[in-house]
């Protein structure tokens, strides 16, 4: 029997349902070990006396984390797969984000922050694939952008979070060797480690992808997985299937086996870069550049730039780059250490957040009429047009919505991971959903580094950059691949 029949046979329920919320949870407090750090910045700015270009740097670090690293996670989740990479490294980044919420200076922070993200990153290279072969298809690009919207959510907990836990005066010295005081910014550090704490106990009731197992010919363990996600579906364990067949060769998934490392690591990865699959790697690691360059950099910087609005000059009549090119400034001018974040700006945040998931929620149901290539299009012309309108209007609110509406760019990740896992074979999807994090958080940090440079004096000239760079990414976006069948909302 073909694979994807045996799916249909085991259909959606609860097992799904449970590998669906670890999956989510486990990218969820890997996105939150990255932005974390955008909104406790001004108060560890204060506290541990950074500079300017710390600053950037600090916003950046776990970016760099999670570039160095995603490429070896993404290997190991093809070669020894995608639950037992989750098993060996997301704990290991909870021990390293806790660790680094008591860390006493600029540089430990940075080396802890680095380890905790470089662990946490295995989260997006082998999680996002798991989810995708670990249901019928009918439901898998669903899953895909639902798994997506996990990601957009990030910045509504952690400042949900941070306004209770900013108001609070909490200032306890545990080592005063070295200067370290207990404050609420290191509480809520910890506290944001729940959700991928809550993910790893979440991974004692998953199993192994099917389909991995099936493509490096692992026959009887794949049809014990299947039948157990059956049995969790339907209360029974009464699937009758011997043999499953899957559509698909296997001859480059086990060929690796009698390789060196280095001979492997290029068997993974070259493909990628070879006809058939090099155009459509193109293209779609192109648009991720375009898209995560401008909403990577700008997000690590929105709470600083959003709360420029709201400290106690009056900013009407100003265009947005007339406040924000007085963020960096604010910044570096901080005395105070307490309050130094305002209620607006995390309120206005949490708005943000919101809207990003609940219109990627949107696009879930969308995608399926409209086509993946149409809607990744509409998202694109939708952020430039924002952009454009940023740089003219001079009301407050408006800019700061034209400016959340700008950042919607990041709403093509949901496709863009969908493309990967429908035009990649089973063995380099891992690689390719962690290539994708390469090039995304890779262009991201260096867009962080811009954003910090030259958002103070150059900053009409700077997002006319990235407007241009968006639409560069629209061009290349219409030579995406057209759906095989837009009734039929899966992939194979």
């Amino acid at each position: 029997m073909d694979f994807e029949d045996v799916m249909e046979k085991i259909g959606f329920g609860k097992y799904n349902i449970c590998l669906l919320l670890t999956c989510c949870l486990l990218i969820m407090g890997m996105y939150i070990d990255i932005f974390g750090v955008s909104v406790v910045l001004p108060y560890m700015t204060c506290d541990l006396s950074l500079t300017s270009s710390q600053q950037g740097l600090l916003s950046a670090i776990p970016l760099v984390g999670v570039m160095v690293s995603s490429y070896g996670w993404g290997l190991s989740a093809d070669i020894i797969g995608r639950k037992r990479t989750l098993v060996i490294a997301t704990p290991i980044s909870v021990v390293f984000s806790i660790a680094a919420s008591l860390a006493p200076s600029f540089i430990s922070f940075a080396v802890l922050k680095i380890l905790s993200a470089g662990f946490s990153s295995s989260a997006n290279a082998a999680g996002f694939v798991l989810v995708g072969e670990s249901v019928p298809a009918r439901y898998r690009s669903k899953c895909t952008f639902l798994t997506a919207s996990s990601t957009l959510l990030v910045n509504f907990i952690i400042s949900g979070l941070a306004l209770p836990i900013f108001q609070m005066t909490l200032n306890v010295e545990l080592l005063p060797a070295i200067n370290l005081r207990y404050r609420p910014w290191r509480l809520l550090l910890q506290i944001i480690t729940l959700p991928a704490i809550i993910g790893c106990l979440g991974m004692f009731a998953i199993k192994e992808s099917p389909k991995l197992l099936l493509s490096k010919g692992k026959e009887p363990s794949a049809i014990e997985v299947l039948q157990s996600m059956y049995a969790s579906n339907h209360g029974s364990k009464c699937l009758s299937v011997t043999s499953i067949s899957l559509s698909e060769s296997l001859t480059a998934a086990t060929s690796s086996r009698d390789c060196s490392y280095i001979q492997t690591i290029w068997n993974q990865t070259a493909p990628l870069f070879k006809p058939p699959l090099l155009k459509n790697s193109v293209i779609l690691y192109y648009i991720l550049l375009c898209s995560f360059m401008t909403s990577t950099g700008f997000t690590m910087w929105m709470p600083t730039v959003i709360n420029a609005y709201f400290s106690g000059d009056n900013n009407d009549g100003k265009t947005f780059c007339a406040v924000a090119s007085t963020a960096v400034v604010s910044a570096n001018q901080t005395v105070e250490c307490d309050n130094i974040v305002q209620p607006m700006t995390l309120y206005i945040t949490m708005v943000n957040s919101g809207l990003t998931t609940i219109l990627n929620i949107i696009l879930t149901f969308l995608v399926g009429p409209l086509g993946k290539k149409t809607t990744t299009v509409l998202v694109l012309i939708v952020s430039i047009a924002a952009g454009i309108l940023l740089l003219l209007v001079r009301q407050q609110l408006i800019s700061i919505g034209l400016f959340f509406i700008f950042l919607f760019v990041v709403l093509v990740l949901g496709n863009i991971n969908i493309y990967l896992v429908e035009l990649n074979p089973t063995h380099l999807r891992g690689m390719a959903t962690s290539l994708s994090v390469v090039v995304a958080r890779g262009f991201g940090f260096i867009s962080v580094q811009i954003i910090g440079s030259l958002l103070q004096s150059h900053c009409t000239s700077m997002i006319t950059g990235y407007i241009i760079l968006i639409t560069s990414g629209l061009i290349v976006a219409f030579f995406l691949p057209q759906d095989k069948n837009k009734s039929q909302f899966g992939v194979s």
